[in-house]
C-alpha cells in the first residue's frame, strides 16, 4: 500500500519547511503576545493602584497571590476573547505579506481595545474609562511587538511561492 502523499511534497525543500512551520510559529506568537499583554496590563494596574493608595494597601487588600492570578486569568480571558480579532489580522497580514513591526504593534493596540469593548458593551457592563482603554492599547502594543518578534522577526523568510502553488 502506498503512503499518502503530502501536497507539500511537490514543492522545493525550502518552501515546504517554511510553510509547514508557519502555523505553529503564529500560534506560539499569539500565546506569547497574550501573556505579554496580560502582564503589561496587570503591571499598569498595579502601578496605578500603588500611586493612588500605596503598594502596602494593594497587597493587604488583594494578597501576594493576586500578582500571579490576575495576569493568568487576564491572559486566559484575552486568549479566548481576542482570538477572532487576532486571527482576522493574521489572515490579512499573512495574505499580504505584511512583515513590518508597525502593523503588528498597531494591530495589537486595536485588538486589545476591541477586546475590551467586546467584553463590556454586549454584556451590559459599564464602559471602560479612557485611562483603562489607553492601558489596554499600550498592553496590546506590547503584545503586538512580542507577536512580531516571535512570529515574524525570528521566522525564516516567507516562501517565494504560496504553498498551494505548483512549481
Amino acid at each position: 500500500m502506498a503512503e499518502p502523499i503530502s501536497p507539500l511534497s511537490d514543492l522545493p525543500l525550502e518552501t515546504s519547511r517554511v510553510a509547514s512551520g508557519r502555523i505553529g510559529r503564529l500560534v506560539l506568537a499569539y500565546a506569547g503576545a497574550v501573556i505579554a499583554a496580560a502582564t503589561t496590563r496587570t503591571l499598569g494596574l498595579v502601578i496605578e493602584e500603588t500611586l493612588v493608595s500605596g503598594f502596602d494597601r494593594l497587597i493587604a487588600g488583594n494578597g501576594w497571590s493576586s500578582l500571579l492570578t490576575v495576569p493568568a486569568l487576564t491572559g486566559l480571558v484575552a486568549f479566548v476573547a481576542a482570538a477572532p480579532f487576532a486571527t482576522g489580522f493574521l489572515v490579512v497580514a499573512e495574505g499580504r505579506g505584511a512583515r513590518g513591526l508597525a502593523p503588528y504593534v498597531f494591530a495589537g493596540a486595536l485588538v486589545a481595545v476591541a477586546t475590551q469593548l467586546l467584553l463590556t458593551v454586549p454584556l451590559g457592563f459599564p464602559m471602560a474609562g479612557v485611562g483603562l482603554l489607553l492601558l489596554d492599547a499600550a498592553a496590546g502594543a506590547v503584545g503586538g511587538w512580542v507577536a512580531w518578534v516571535i512570529g515574524v522577526r525570528s521566522a525564516p523568510p516567507p516562501p517565494r511561492l504560496p504553498p498551494w502553488a505548483a512549481v
